[in-house]
């Protein structure tokens, strides 16, 4: 371990071992590999399995993926405000067990569609405390000045999941069913997931004498606390009266419906244009390899330059990534598109927790982030519906996949509106 010699007010000096921060960051990257937004963006690669054993039609299937996400839309802002009251931990905990044996539960599926539906709205209930906001309130507890880092670094967790799931999920697809695939996911959430959120997870650096980014407290000051600093930021209500927390949803509604109507339809597409599964697993490992990639430059990046001007350069790669698939982009072509997109995708994860500290403080972090990642929800419930409705009709994705590339641009103009970090009122908590 790296350490680091600090010196207290009395002149002796403290060894300190690795700030234990990074071991948060490292419970975020394996919490994330396994949680609900990595099962969420991987739904499609059960879709040719569900069409053959069920003969769903395409669009039936991605209106799985569509009430996915109209139940988190309705549901993450309240599961924020429980983590603002309650802590990460009382909401973390319960929901990684539940979520792993409703991921096992989908091995149990009957050829009733109304089944499906049903499992999709128990996913994003029992499983909202896995996704990337309960992890992110915790990154912006522990880090401060290295936050853009931490956060690209946590939130790769991802990027790796999206790589990792697919792979497990094809691998036992190949050599039993996709009903194995659903058990042995949810089996890695219960027994790896589980403990390192009951385990190493810490609230906040006050519950071991540390401040943020690795600072021992002084001796002659109590640990920081929720009781005796004040609490810097907006409530939610403030928020929402605030042009820029507009431009922000509008910009992450937008992001949402261009990239996920890629996450579901990939692999399908790829096999439509001649790949095996395995082969179009393989191109949406791209896509988990690149969003590592996206989260750990952009987060360095925010902590070098003004955010807003950094997004924007990396939500041109979708312009193009999507512009090329609507030309038939496939093989090594197909690829780099999807690097393209996984690139601004993890992107966006990391933005959606640095502008919600940014521009609007930790006061009501939990809540503000579940009405942001709500907007990028609605679009991502829309554009896969959409794109499935597309391919039952017509029998291809082209003209979809050009209009989700134009709408792309709209995003990166809201993200320029949105103009400088204000001054965040410090008041006493409530």
């Amino acid at each position: 371990m790296n350490e680091k010699t600090i010196r207290a007010e009395t002149g002796v000096e403290i060894k300190q071992k690795l700030f234990y921060g990074w071991w948060i960051v490292l419970a975020a990257i394996i919490g994330l590999a396994f949680g609900y937004s990595v099962i969420a963006m991987s739904f499609g690669t059960f879709i040719k399995a569900f069409e053959v054993d069920f003969g769903w039609s395409r669009g039936q299937i991605s209106f799985g993926s569509t009430v996915i996400g109209i139940t988190a839309i309705l549901f993450f802002p309240y599961v924020g405000t429980l983590v603002d009251k309650y802590g990460v931990k009382r909401i973390l905990v319960p929901s990684t067990l539940l979520f792993g044996f409703t991921i096992a539960a989908m091995s149990l599926l009957t050829p009733s569609i109304w089944h499906l539906y049903a499992m999709c709205i128990l996913i994003p209930i029992l499983g909202a405390g896995t996704a990337p906001l309960t992890y992110s309130r915790l990154l912006v507890s522990w880090f401060n000045k290295k936050r853009g880092l931490a956060l690209g670094i946590g939130l790769s967790g991802v990027g790796l999941g999206t790589t990792l799931v697919p792979l497990i999920a094809s691998y036992f697809m190949s050599h039993y069913s996709w009903r194995e695939a659903y058990i042995a996911i949810g089996v890695v959430v219960v027994l790896l997931v589980l403990p390192i959120a009951k385990f190493l997870v810490r609230e906040t650096p006050a519950e071991m004498g540390l401040s943020t980014d690795g600072l021992a407290e002084q001796q002659s000051q109590a640990p920081a606390t929720a009781t005796n600093k004040p609490l810097i930021g907006f409530t939610a209500k403030e928020a929402l009266r605030q042009r820029t927390f507009w431009l922000m949803v509008a910009s992450f509604v937008i992001t949402g419906l261009t990239t996920s109507t890629v996450l579901v339809h990939l692999v399908p597409m790829m096999m439509d244009r001649g790949m095996n599964l395995q082969e179009a697993v393989g191109t949406f490992a791209y896509l988990g390899i690149s969003i590592v990639g996206g989260r750990l430059l952009a987060g360095y990046l925010m902590d070098k330059f003004f955010a807003p001007y950094v997004v924007v350069f990396f939500m041109l790669g979708p312009v193009i990534g999507l512009a090329a698939f609507a030309m038939g982009a496939s093989g090594q072509s197909a690829a780099l598109c999807t690097a393209l997109i996984g690139i601004a995708i993890g992107a966006e994860f990391d933005v959606m927790a640095y502008f919600t500290s940014r521009y609007f403080g930790h006061r009501s972090f939990g809540a503000i982030y579940g009405y942001g990642y709500s907007g990028f929800k609605i679009g991502a419930s829309v554009g896969p519906l959409i794109m499935g409705l597309t391919y039952d009709a017509l029998g291809r994705y082209t003209e979809v996949l050009w209009a989700m590339s134009v709408v792309m641009l709209l995003s990166c103009v809201l993200i320029l509106m949105m103009g400088r970090y204000p001054q965040l009122p410090s008041r006493p908590a409530e």
